[in-house]
């Protein structure tokens, strides 16, 4: 069974998107703020067109693989369909796709998938997941976004909605790991040591010759 996101702490507690690289966050507010809005009757009106293939989005089948169950509850009159891929982002803006790396597995491994009613033009279910491995989905992470926070994210600035749901410990984590992989520039103090003591013994050999000179 999917569990439901309702709150912005349950983001940040379970962890989606998250630490850099990853762009499932960025994605996320993407989504809510410039792809779906709310009416006054609660409906989820689709701001974009999944069906025609804009900013990547694509059909998700739902199929089961190998003994596993599927990703989402089956459904057999509204298709899903999937957004976030950033080896073929259409025009997903700039501040999704600022830290992807083609080299790195886990800034790309985030994904919104969502069912479409294309004859309500609305979402009728708005879920988050991330990639177990190249090709399946990673069920234990795997959610449903209510629409409740939906229009929370929608209502928040990109920044203050990263501050509340980035997970500090996995930040933490994330910019040791860099800061361990980054090589060390600084010089080495003993070597700058044998410099020094060099250039002295160099000086006062001068010295030497030159007091000797003068005699």
């Amino acid at each position: 069974m999917v569990r439901t996101l309702n709150e912005l702490s349950q983001l940040k507690d379970n962890r989606f998107g998250q630490p850099d690289p990853r762009h499932g966050l960025r994605l996320l507010w993407w989504f809510a703020n410039e792809c779906v809005s709310i009416d006054s009757y609660g409906r989820m009106i689709a701001q974009c067109n999944p069906a025609t293939g804009e900013f990547g989005f694509h059909r998700f089948y739902n199929r089961i693989e190998d003994d596993e169950d599927r990703l989402l509850p089956n459904n057999f009159t509204l298709p899903y369909y999937e957004v976030g891929n950033l080896n073929d982002s259409g025009s997903l803006p700039s501040y999704v796709t600022v830290n992807h790396n083609r080299n790195r597995a886990d800034s790309n491994k985030d994904r919104i998938i969502v069912r479409y009613n294309s004859g309500l033009s609305s979402f009728d279910r708005i879920y988050v997941t991330q990639h177990a491995d190249h090709v399946n989905f990673d069920q234990n992470h795997t959610y449903r976004i209510s629409q409740g926070l939906i229009r929370t994210i929608g209502s928040m600035a990109l920044g203050e909605f990263l501050r509340q749901t980035r997970n500090q410990i996995l930040l933490q984590s994330y910019q040791r790991a860099q800061s361990a992989n980054q090589p060390d520039n600084r010089p080495d103090v003993s070597i700058c040591l044998c410099i020094f003591l060099l250039i002295c013994v160099a000086i006062a050999f001068l010295l030497s010759l030159s007091a000797n000179f003068k005699r």
